[in-house]
Protein backbone atom coordinates (compact mmCIF):
# COMPACT_ATOMS: atom_id res chain seq x y z
CA UNK A 1 0.00 0.00 0.00
CA UNK A 2 1.25 3.82 -0.78
CA UNK A 3 1.39 5.99 2.83
CA UNK A 4 0.97 9.32 0.59
CA UNK A 5 1.70 11.91 3.53
CA UNK A 6 5.21 10.61 2.16
CA UNK A 7 4.72 10.46 -1.38
CA UNK A 8 5.79 13.73 -2.54
CA UNK A 9 9.47 13.71 -1.23
CA UNK A 10 11.21 15.10 -3.31
CA UNK A 11 13.42 12.68 -5.79
CA UNK A 12 16.73 10.84 -5.29
CA UNK A 13 19.70 11.44 -7.32
CA UNK A 14 20.96 9.38 -9.82
CA UNK A 15 22.43 6.29 -8.71
CA UNK A 16 26.33 7.03 -9.40
CA UNK A 17 25.88 10.36 -8.60
CA UNK A 18 23.75 9.32 -5.45
CA UNK A 19 26.60 6.78 -4.60
CA UNK A 20 29.60 8.92 -4.87
CA UNK A 21 27.67 11.65 -2.95
CA UNK A 22 26.81 9.21 0.02
CA UNK A 23 29.57 6.74 -0.02
CA UNK A 24 31.83 7.11 3.30
CA UNK A 25 35.71 6.74 3.27
CA UNK A 26 34.84 3.62 5.35
CA UNK A 27 31.87 1.95 3.23
CA UNK A 28 34.61 2.37 -0.28
CA UNK A 29 37.57 0.83 1.62
CA UNK A 30 35.54 -2.45 2.85
CA UNK A 31 33.80 -2.79 -0.47
CA UNK A 32 36.88 -1.27 -3.06
CA UNK A 33 36.86 -4.49 -4.97
CA UNK A 34 33.10 -4.32 -5.83
CA UNK A 35 33.37 -0.55 -6.51
CA UNK A 36 36.23 -0.91 -8.39
CA UNK A 37 34.42 -3.87 -10.89
CA UNK A 38 31.33 -1.33 -10.86
CA UNK A 39 33.52 1.37 -12.68
CA UNK A 40 35.34 -1.15 -14.64
CA UNK A 41 32.86 -1.77 -16.37
CA UNK A 42 31.15 1.39 -16.96
CA UNK A 43 34.83 2.32 -18.45
CA UNK A 44 35.36 -0.36 -20.40
CA UNK A 45 31.50 -0.41 -21.83
CA UNK A 46 32.04 3.52 -22.53
CA UNK A 47 35.52 2.76 -23.99
CA UNK A 48 35.63 -0.66 -26.12
CA UNK A 49 31.94 -1.81 -26.02
CA UNK A 50 31.20 -3.05 -29.74
CA UNK A 51 27.21 -2.34 -28.37
CA UNK A 52 27.00 1.24 -26.24
CA UNK A 53 23.58 1.53 -24.84
CA UNK A 54 22.55 5.15 -23.59
CA UNK A 55 23.67 6.50 -20.95
CA UNK A 56 20.00 6.97 -19.43
CA UNK A 57 19.43 2.88 -20.19
CA UNK A 58 22.44 1.91 -18.06
CA UNK A 59 21.51 3.98 -15.36
CA UNK A 60 18.00 3.17 -15.22
CA UNK A 61 19.80 -0.83 -15.33
CA UNK A 62 21.90 -0.02 -12.54
CA UNK A 63 18.96 1.70 -10.44
CA UNK A 64 16.84 -1.26 -10.87
CA UNK A 65 19.19 -3.78 -9.98
CA UNK A 66 19.69 -2.18 -6.91
CA UNK A 67 16.26 -2.15 -6.07
CA UNK A 68 16.30 -5.88 -7.34
CA UNK A 69 19.14 -6.92 -4.78
CA UNK A 70 17.10 -6.08 -1.72
CA UNK A 71 15.04 -9.08 -2.42
CA UNK A 72 11.70 -7.61 -1.16
CA UNK A 73 9.12 -8.58 -4.13
CA UNK A 74 7.13 -5.29 -3.10
CA UNK A 75 10.09 -2.27 -3.47
CA UNK A 76 11.01 -1.60 -7.33
CA UNK A 77 12.02 0.90 -9.36
CA UNK A 78 9.30 1.88 -11.24
CA UNK A 79 10.15 3.51 -15.22
CA UNK A 80 8.02 7.07 -16.13
CA UNK A 81 5.60 5.17 -18.02
CA UNK A 82 4.81 3.02 -15.05
CA UNK A 83 5.21 5.77 -12.65
CA UNK A 84 2.57 7.32 -14.64
CA UNK A 85 0.43 4.11 -14.72
CA UNK A 86 0.52 3.95 -10.61
CA UNK A 87 -0.83 7.23 -10.57
CA UNK A 88 -4.11 6.49 -12.76
CA UNK A 89 -4.79 3.36 -10.35
CA UNK A 90 -4.89 5.69 -7.59
CA UNK A 91 -6.95 8.12 -8.74
CA UNK A 92 -8.81 5.29 -10.58
CA UNK A 93 -9.62 6.57 -13.85
CA UNK A 94 -7.23 5.30 -16.82
CA UNK A 95 -7.90 4.05 -20.76
CA UNK A 96 -8.23 0.08 -20.12
CA UNK A 97 -10.21 -3.27 -20.01
CA UNK A 98 -11.46 -2.90 -16.46
CA UNK A 99 -9.76 -5.82 -14.92
CA UNK A 100 -7.96 -6.65 -11.50
CA UNK A 101 -4.66 -8.78 -11.53
CA UNK A 102 -3.03 -10.44 -8.58
CA UNK A 103 0.90 -12.21 -8.73
CA UNK A 104 -0.78 -16.14 -7.59
CA UNK A 105 1.00 -18.78 -6.97
CA UNK A 106 4.88 -19.13 -8.50
CA UNK A 107 3.90 -15.75 -10.12
CA UNK A 108 1.19 -16.36 -12.11
CA UNK A 109 -0.47 -13.39 -13.05
CA UNK A 110 -4.46 -14.23 -12.41
CA UNK A 111 -7.43 -12.52 -12.92
CA UNK A 112 -9.99 -11.28 -9.93
CA UNK A 113 -13.45 -9.38 -9.93
CA UNK A 114 -13.38 -7.93 -13.87
CA UNK A 115 -15.38 -4.75 -13.18
CA UNK A 116 -19.08 -4.71 -13.71
CA UNK A 117 -19.92 -3.13 -17.12
CA UNK A 118 -16.36 -3.00 -18.39
CA UNK A 119 -14.95 -4.70 -21.17
CA UNK A 120 -13.32 -7.24 -19.73
CA UNK A 121 -16.49 -8.35 -18.40
CA UNK A 122 -18.77 -8.19 -21.39
CA UNK A 123 -15.58 -10.06 -23.31
CA UNK A 124 -16.26 -13.05 -20.71
CA UNK A 125 -13.09 -12.80 -18.90
CA UNK A 126 -13.48 -14.92 -15.17
CA UNK A 127 -12.22 -14.73 -11.81
CA UNK A 128 -9.43 -17.03 -11.86
CA UNK A 129 -8.29 -16.92 -15.14
CA UNK A 130 -4.27 -17.15 -15.87
CA UNK A 131 -2.85 -14.47 -18.39
CA UNK A 132 -0.20 -16.13 -19.97
CA UNK A 133 0.36 -12.90 -23.42
CA UNK A 134 -0.56 -9.68 -23.91
CA UNK A 135 -0.10 -8.68 -27.13
CA UNK A 136 1.76 -11.11 -28.02
CA UNK A 137 4.06 -11.09 -24.97
CA UNK A 138 4.61 -13.96 -22.30
CA UNK A 139 3.59 -13.21 -19.02
CA UNK A 140 6.52 -15.66 -17.77
CA UNK A 141 8.37 -13.81 -15.10
CA UNK A 142 6.22 -10.67 -15.69
CA UNK A 143 5.55 -8.69 -12.70
CA UNK A 144 2.10 -7.07 -12.12
CA UNK A 145 2.82 -3.80 -12.52
CA UNK A 146 4.40 -4.57 -15.97
CA UNK A 147 1.61 -6.48 -17.51
CA UNK A 148 -0.96 -4.01 -15.99
CA UNK A 149 0.62 -1.11 -18.10
CA UNK A 150 0.79 -3.52 -20.91
CA UNK A 151 -2.96 -3.73 -20.52
CA UNK A 152 -3.69 -0.14 -20.68
CA UNK A 153 -3.73 2.15 -23.78
CA UNK A 154 -5.92 4.47 -24.99
CA UNK A 155 -9.52 4.25 -25.31
CA UNK A 156 -10.64 2.28 -28.91
CA UNK A 157 -7.59 0.63 -29.13
CA UNK A 158 -7.48 -3.26 -29.56
CA UNK A 159 -5.76 -5.94 -26.36
CA UNK A 160 -4.94 -9.32 -27.33
CA UNK A 161 -4.73 -11.76 -24.62
CA UNK A 162 -4.53 -15.13 -23.76
CA UNK A 163 -5.46 -16.87 -20.57
CA UNK A 164 -5.80 -20.44 -19.58
CA UNK A 165 -8.49 -21.42 -17.31
CA UNK A 166 -7.84 -23.93 -15.01
CA UNK A 167 -11.81 -25.32 -14.73
CA UNK A 168 -12.05 -25.77 -18.62
CA UNK A 169 -8.14 -26.86 -18.52
CA UNK A 170 -7.32 -24.46 -21.77
CA UNK A 171 -6.27 -21.79 -23.45
CA UNK A 172 -8.12 -18.95 -24.57
CA UNK A 173 -7.89 -15.76 -26.39
CA UNK A 174 -9.04 -12.89 -26.48
CA UNK A 175 -9.31 -9.48 -28.59
CA UNK A 176 -10.82 -6.45 -26.16
CA UNK A 177 -11.37 -2.91 -27.59
CA UNK A 178 -10.26 -0.64 -24.37
CA UNK A 179 -12.42 2.19 -22.73
CA UNK A 180 -11.90 4.67 -20.24
CA UNK A 181 -12.41 2.94 -17.05
CA UNK A 182 -14.02 5.22 -13.99
CA UNK A 183 -13.45 2.33 -11.40
CA UNK A 184 -15.57 1.95 -8.32
CA UNK A 185 -14.66 0.88 -5.34
CA UNK A 186 -17.63 0.36 -3.49
CA UNK A 187 -20.95 -1.63 -5.35
CA UNK A 188 -23.71 -2.20 -2.22
CA UNK A 189 -27.09 -4.09 -2.76
CA UNK A 190 -29.65 -5.56 -0.03
CA UNK A 191 -29.20 -9.45 0.51
CA UNK A 192 -32.03 -10.29 2.47
CA UNK A 193 -35.14 -8.09 3.67
CA UNK A 194 -36.12 -9.90 6.87
CA UNK A 195 -34.28 -8.32 8.95
CA UNK A 196 -32.80 -5.94 6.18
CA UNK A 197 -29.15 -6.84 5.67
CA UNK A 198 -26.89 -4.77 3.19
CA UNK A 199 -24.15 -5.77 1.67
CA UNK A 200 -21.00 -3.90 0.44
CA UNK A 201 -18.25 -4.99 -1.75
CA UNK A 202 -15.07 -2.76 -1.81
CA UNK A 203 -13.09 -3.97 -4.73
CA UNK A 204 -9.83 -1.75 -4.23
CA UNK A 205 -8.48 1.26 -2.12
CA UNK A 206 -8.24 4.22 -3.91
CA UNK A 207 -8.39 8.01 -3.36
CA UNK A 208 -12.08 7.96 -3.14
CA UNK A 209 -12.75 5.07 -1.79
CA UNK A 210 -14.04 6.48 1.69
CA UNK A 211 -16.03 8.80 0.67
CA UNK A 212 -17.78 6.07 -1.73
CA UNK A 213 -17.77 4.18 1.27
CA UNK A 214 -19.79 7.18 3.92
CA UNK A 215 -22.00 7.58 0.80
CA UNK A 216 -22.59 4.01 0.58
CA UNK A 217 -23.78 3.45 4.53
CA UNK A 218 -25.36 7.20 4.73
CA UNK A 219 -27.90 5.54 1.62
CA UNK A 220 -27.90 2.10 3.64
CA UNK A 221 -28.78 3.83 7.47
CA UNK A 222 -31.43 5.71 5.81
CA UNK A 223 -33.22 2.58 4.58
CA UNK A 224 -32.96 1.74 7.94
CA UNK A 225 -30.86 -1.49 8.03
CA UNK A 226 -30.21 -3.62 10.47
CA UNK A 227 -26.96 -5.65 9.84
CA UNK A 228 -24.06 -5.25 7.19
CA UNK A 229 -21.81 -7.40 5.40
CA UNK A 230 -18.62 -5.63 4.36
CA UNK A 231 -16.61 -7.89 1.59
CA UNK A 232 -13.15 -7.74 1.31
CA UNK A 233 -12.35 -10.64 -0.96
CA UNK A 234 -10.04 -10.99 -3.48
CA UNK A 235 -9.12 -7.23 -2.70
CA UNK A 236 -5.07 -6.73 -2.95
CA UNK A 237 -4.95 -3.16 -1.17
CA UNK A 238 -4.30 0.38 -2.16
CA UNK A 239 -4.15 3.17 -0.65
CA UNK A 240 -3.37 3.51 2.78
CA UNK A 241 -4.60 6.34 3.79
CA UNK A 242 -8.15 5.39 2.67
CA UNK A 243 -8.01 2.01 4.65
CA UNK A 244 -7.36 4.10 8.12
CA UNK A 245 -10.09 6.52 6.97
CA UNK A 246 -12.42 3.64 6.29
CA UNK A 247 -11.86 1.92 9.62
CA UNK A 248 -12.89 5.25 11.03
CA UNK A 249 -16.28 4.90 9.46
CA UNK A 250 -16.97 1.60 11.37
CA UNK A 251 -14.98 2.53 14.74
CA UNK A 252 -15.43 4.77 18.28
CA UNK A 253 -12.57 6.10 19.44
CA UNK A 254 -9.74 3.47 19.26
CA UNK A 255 -6.67 2.19 17.46
CA UNK A 256 -6.56 1.41 13.76
CA UNK A 257 -2.93 0.67 13.02
CA UNK A 258 0.53 1.04 14.54
CA UNK A 259 3.43 1.28 11.89
CA UNK A 260 7.14 1.09 12.68
CA UNK A 261 9.94 1.86 10.19
CA UNK A 262 13.24 0.71 10.20
CA UNK A 263 14.55 2.46 13.79
CA UNK A 264 12.11 1.45 15.34
CA UNK A 265 9.67 4.67 15.33
CA UNK A 266 6.17 4.24 15.42
CA UNK A 267 3.17 5.91 14.72
CA UNK A 268 -0.40 5.09 15.77
CA UNK A 269 -3.34 6.07 13.35
CA UNK A 270 -6.36 6.58 15.30
CA UNK A 271 -9.95 6.56 14.97
CA UNK A 272 -12.60 9.09 16.42
CA UNK A 273 -15.59 9.03 18.36
CA UNK A 274 -19.03 8.79 15.60
CA UNK A 275 -19.28 5.67 13.62
CA UNK A 276 -22.04 3.24 12.38
CA UNK A 277 -22.97 0.87 15.02
CA UNK A 278 -24.85 -2.07 13.49
CA UNK A 279 -23.87 -5.56 13.72
CA UNK A 280 -21.21 -6.09 10.91
CA UNK A 281 -19.28 -9.08 9.12
CA UNK A 282 -16.30 -9.09 6.95
CA UNK A 283 -15.98 -11.53 4.48
CA UNK A 284 -11.67 -12.57 3.82
CA UNK A 285 -10.10 -14.99 1.92
CA UNK A 286 -6.65 -15.45 0.03
CA UNK A 287 -6.56 -12.82 -2.00
CA UNK A 288 -7.51 -10.28 1.02
CA UNK A 289 -4.49 -8.60 1.25
CA UNK A 290 -2.27 -5.32 2.26
CA UNK A 291 -5.39 -2.15 3.47
CA UNK A 292 -7.84 -5.28 3.10
CA UNK A 293 -6.28 -6.57 6.39
CA UNK A 294 -5.08 -3.26 8.06
CA UNK A 295 -9.07 -3.10 8.07
CA UNK A 296 -9.89 -6.65 8.71
CA UNK A 297 -7.35 -6.35 12.00
CA UNK A 298 -8.93 -3.30 12.91
CA UNK A 299 -12.66 -4.26 13.05
CA UNK A 300 -11.62 -7.71 14.65
CA UNK A 301 -8.78 -6.56 17.49
CA UNK A 302 -11.53 -4.02 18.30
CA UNK A 303 -13.96 -6.06 18.14
CA UNK A 304 -16.33 -4.54 16.06
CA UNK A 305 -16.76 -7.35 13.56
CA UNK A 306 -16.81 -10.90 12.77
CA UNK A 307 -14.61 -12.10 10.18
CA UNK A 308 -15.94 -14.68 7.79
CA UNK A 309 -14.08 -16.80 4.93
CA UNK A 310 -10.54 -18.00 4.80
CA UNK A 311 -7.49 -16.43 6.05
CA UNK A 312 -5.91 -13.52 4.38
CA UNK A 313 -2.92 -13.50 1.89
CA UNK A 314 -0.68 -12.48 4.82
CA UNK A 315 1.14 -8.25 3.34
CA UNK A 316 2.06 -6.38 6.37
CA UNK A 317 4.52 -4.20 4.83
CA UNK A 318 3.64 -0.18 3.68
CA UNK A 319 5.71 0.67 0.71
CA UNK A 320 6.60 5.04 0.28
CA UNK A 321 6.58 5.88 -3.41
CA UNK A 322 9.53 8.15 -4.06
CA UNK A 323 9.31 10.62 -7.54
CA UNK A 324 12.90 10.68 -9.07
CA UNK A 325 14.99 13.37 -11.41
CA UNK A 326 14.34 10.69 -14.40
CA UNK A 327 10.01 11.24 -14.41
CA UNK A 328 10.51 7.89 -12.57
CA UNK A 329 9.88 6.59 -8.99
CA UNK A 330 11.28 4.50 -6.29
CA UNK A 331 8.54 2.30 -4.90
CA UNK A 332 10.24 1.14 -1.26
CA UNK A 333 9.33 -1.07 1.66
CA UNK A 334 9.97 1.93 4.83
CA UNK A 335 7.25 0.19 7.30
CA UNK A 336 5.68 -2.60 8.95
CA UNK A 337 2.44 -2.64 10.54
CA UNK A 338 0.95 -3.88 13.11
CA UNK A 339 -2.90 -4.54 14.35
CA UNK A 340 -4.21 -2.59 16.98
CA UNK A 341 -3.24 -5.60 19.59
CA UNK A 342 0.21 -5.32 18.02
CA UNK A 343 0.07 -8.35 15.79
CA UNK A 344 2.71 -8.52 13.05
CA UNK A 345 0.55 -10.11 10.39
CA UNK A 346 3.76 -10.03 7.49
CA UNK A 347 3.69 -13.76 5.90
CA UNK A 348 1.29 -14.48 8.31
CA UNK A 349 -2.32 -13.62 7.35
CA UNK A 350 -5.39 -12.91 9.45
CA UNK A 351 -7.41 -16.09 10.67
CA UNK A 352 -11.30 -15.88 10.10
CA UNK A 353 -13.61 -15.99 13.50
CA UNK A 354 -15.40 -18.06 11.65
CA UNK A 355 -14.02 -20.63 8.45
CA UNK A 356 -15.73 -21.06 5.16
CA UNK A 357 -14.80 -22.36 1.92
CA UNK A 358 -16.14 -21.80 -1.39
CA UNK A 359 -16.20 -24.75 -3.56
CA UNK A 360 -14.07 -23.88 -7.25
CA UNK A 361 -16.45 -26.38 -8.64
CA UNK A 362 -19.69 -24.19 -7.87
CA UNK A 363 -21.57 -21.02 -7.96
CA UNK A 364 -22.86 -20.99 -4.11
CA UNK A 365 -21.17 -18.40 -2.23
CA UNK A 366 -20.89 -20.03 1.11
CA UNK A 367 -18.82 -17.45 2.84
CA UNK A 368 -21.65 -15.29 1.85
CA UNK A 369 -24.41 -17.36 3.09
CA UNK A 370 -22.96 -18.20 6.48
CA UNK A 371 -22.39 -14.09 6.91
CA UNK A 372 -26.02 -13.74 6.38
CA UNK A 373 -26.73 -16.17 8.79
CA UNK A 374 -24.79 -14.71 11.92
CA UNK A 375 -26.33 -11.80 11.05
CA UNK A 376 -29.52 -12.96 11.18
CA UNK A 377 -29.01 -15.01 14.51
CA UNK A 378 -27.25 -11.30 15.64
CA UNK A 379 -30.67 -9.30 15.24
CA UNK A 380 -33.21 -11.53 15.88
Amino acid sequence: MINKSLRFIVGILAVIGLGVVLLTGYTIGTNWSGWSSLFSVLGLIQTVSLHEPPTDKMLEGATAGIVTSLEDPYSRYLEKSQWEELQLQLNAEFGGIGVYLVEADEGKLTIVSPIKGTPAERAGLRNGDIVTQINGTSTYGMSQEDAVQLMRGDPGTQLEMMVYRPEEGREIEFKIIREIINVPSVEDKMVHQEPLLGYIKLNMFHARSAQEMATSLNKMESQRIEGLILDLRDNGGGDFDAAVSIADLFLDEGEVVSIRDARGRETVHKSYAGSISIPLVVLVNKNSASASEILAGALQDNHRAVLVGEKTFGKGLVQTVYPLADGGALKLTTQKYFTPDGTDINEIGINPDIVAQNADTSDQDLQLERGIEYLQEKTS
